[in-house]
């Protein structure tokens, strides 16, 4: 799970009781659009809500690359996808996104995604199952498997060629890599009714039922610490030396960086000795040490692992 930083002290109210059609950040505002029924709604972090119009009647939302969204009419046809206005947030209706192919009914959801640059358009199609499409000709050109993932509300735009796809009911996401195409990592935050990415400060924020904005870092909080194991896993030479490792990940068992390690010997006296009493995890998650075998005895030795949260 993702480590929480802020909840916010405002909440911002749904039209109608109704929960949003469209939540994506916006770098152009630094702040957050939100498609709230029959309103269109600036939000910012701490939870104020500013009215700015109202959206087009029937249209849907999605989230493009580099911090933005597009719009298309809800219909049975096949579709054009619409920039939107980076002022005002609502439908450019002269910037077609898709001017070559148009999107066919039942190959789009909205919250699916459109990256123009690219030219790449990737939709939710099933549970853990998302296609990408090339927007030239409609040609399907990967899609990405993510194991035990629902089927998710919206796909948001991190950084060039990486995306998170969001679960409103069980809070999951999942970081895809689009071009490769290939999944990072899983976590999960708490349940929310929308979610976003703020691509310039790299916070996942969450728009949940009960109103709250609430903000995430993307480190994930350590649930599980590996026993340490030797790498290759054979055993030290008496009188050499061999590397040892161990794993800190989340709850979904994704990595957890940058946490100090600290190893110790149990028992007395020791029979060999380690290189640190401490090291820090790398990107994925491991941190090793180097532990020197006893010079003039046999026998088994202990080795401890802990983390400090």
């Amino acid at each position: 799970m993702l480590e929480q930083i802020y909840t916010s002290t405002k909440n911002v109210s749904f039209a109608s009781g109704i929960q949003p059609g469209g939540f994506c950040y916006l770098a152009s505002w630094d702040a957050f659009f939100l498609l709230n029924h029959n309103k269109v709604d600036r939000v910012f972090r701490d939870g104020t809500q500013v009215s700015i119009g109202n959206p087009t009647s029937y249209w849907s939302m999605g989230n493009r690359q580099g911090g933005r969204h597009f719009w298309f009419p809800y219909t049975t046809a096949p579709i054009d996808c619409y920039g939107a206005d980076e002022i005002t947030g609502q439908s450019s209706p002269f910037e077609i996104l898709n001017p070559n192919w148009k999107i066919p009914f039942g190959s789009w959801r909205s919250g699916d995604y459109l990256d123009d640059l690219a030219g790449l358009f990737l939709h939710n199609v099933s549970a853990g199952l998302i296609k990408i499409f090339r927007l030239a000709d409609g040609y399907e050109v990967g899609q990405i498997l993510i194991p035990s993932g629902p089927l998710y509300d919206s796909i948001a735009y991190v950084s060039p060629g990486q995306a998170f796809a969001f679960d409103k009911e069980s809070g999951k996401l999942a970081l895809i890599d689009y071009l490769t195409p290939t999944l990072v990592w899983q976590s999960k935050v708490a349940p929310f009714a929308a979610a976003a990415f703020d691509c310039r400060h790299n916070l996942v924020v969450t728009l949940g039922t009960d109103g709250k904005i609430r903000i995430y870092l993307l480190s994930p909080v350590p649930a599980s610490l590996s026993a340490p194991a030797f790498s290759p896993s054979d055993n030290p030479h008496r009188l050499g030396g061999k590397k040892v490792t161990t794993l800190l990940s989340g709850d979904m068992n994704e990595p957890c960086p940058d946490y100090w390690i600290h190893w110790e010997l149990l028992g007395t006296p020791h029979r060999g000795s380690l290189l640190k009493d401490k090291s820090k995890t790398d990107s994925q998650g491991q941190a090793e040490n180097f532990y020197f075998g006893p010079v003039d005895t046999f026998g088994e030795e202990t080795i401890k692992v802990q983390v400090i949260v």
